[in-house]
């Protein structure tokens, strides 16, 4: 994945580097081969204008979680505690159910996706959310700057080597960062303890690790759940092809100023729907998303070069999960048509 374009749909849409749409789903399969097989038939055997990067399947699970199967690709082992997560010296219990489901679904995807999947994604937490979410002697890692500055490399090398191997079965692959506790880290990460809380990070340092991140050389989706505006000048031109941004985001003023700016910068987004996910949802979507396009005065040729639909983050059912990626298909198609 070397560059935008290198993971559009279309022919017409490798032009622009559009991916289109993806979904943020999380399914409760229980089998790697079905949730691999489920994603096939919510994206690639469908017909669209604008096929989505597969995502990787992600499930429900403690040892499935988003941050366990993250920090498994790190390579760095972890063991569970009554708050959560903490890092072990060595490789605990739960450090190797989550190596396992991992190499269950590395080879389901081997087997089901190889001459298939053109384009995948790859999900994983965020250094700030994995900072904030882990502890290290009692205390967020994020607290520890050696061990958080270690944990961000690691993650960085880990994903970097779980993208190659995608590269190595023919696809290309886009990384979607999931960091949906940057807002607390920005604002001041509550401790186990009043005595332990840690301090609010400086924006330009957040942006910095994040600028360190992308250096693993594969195009990049940044979701905060909710774009924290002290970053909103420092995102456009960090590097990440998409920053999600949730419609609701939208409904005021300041959220309409904030994402135009970032648009009006040169920074693409990803248009997070909310409401019902149905299949018949989706012109209602276009709508909305060209509707306030056309508040921001921005040429309307541009939109589908700028703007991808995403299906937001949730457990579904292989059913919800699929009436919600129908959702997203639709409207991006309405909107590249457009």
């Amino acid at each position: 994945m070397a560059g935008a374009a290198g993971f559009a749909g279309a022919a017409g849409a490798a032009e622009h580097g559009v991916v289109g749409w993806w979904e943020n789903t999380i399914t409760n399969h229980t089998s790697a081969a079905e949730a691999c097989l489920a994603a096939l038939r919510r994206t690639v055997d469908v017909d669209e204008d604008a096929p989505a990067p597969v995502s990787i399947p992600r499930v429900t699970g403690l040892t499935r979680s988003s941050e366990a199967c993250t920090m498994a690709i790190a390579q760095v082992p972890i063991r569970t505690n009554p708050r959560g997560w903490e890092l072990s010296a060595h490789p605990s219990l739960d450090s190797r159910r989550t190596a396992g489901w991992l190499r269950e679904l590395t080879d389901s995807v081997e087997e089901l996706w190889t001459g298939k999947v053109s384009h995948m994604m790859l999900h994983v937490t965020g250094p700030w959310s994995l900072g904030a979410a882990l502890e290290y002697r009692g205390h967020a890692v994020m607290a520890d700057r050696p061990a958080f500055r270690d944990i961000a490399l690691q993650l960085g090398e880990g994903v970097r080597e779980f993208a190659a191997w995608g590269q190595r079965i023919g696809a290309e692959v886009v990384v979607a960062v999931h960091e949906p506790r940057v807002a607390e880290v920005l604002a001041g990460l509550r401790g186990a303890t009043d005595f332990h809380s840690v301090p609010p990070v400086d924006r330009d340092i957040v942006a910095g690790v994040w600028r360190r991140f992308l250096e693993v050389g594969f195009p990049a989706v940044l979701d905060c759940g909710w774009v924290p505006p002290e970053l909103a000048d420092a995102l456009p031109g960090m590097g990440f092809h998409r920053v999600a941004v949730p419609s609701a985001q939208l409904a005021d003023t300041a959220g309409k100023d904030l994402v135009g700016g970032l648009l009006g910068a040169g920074q693409g987004i990803g248009w997070v729907f909310e409401g019902d996910a149905t299949s018949r949802a989706g012109e209602t979507i276009a709508g909305d998303v060209l509707r306030q396009w056309r508040q921001w005065s921005l040429p309307e040729d541009e939109l589908p070069g700028m703007v991808d639909v995403v299906v937001p983050e949730g457990v579904r059912t292989a059913a919800a999960a699929s009436e919600a990626a129908a959702a997203a298909r639709i409207a991006a198609e309405k909107l590249w048509r457009n």
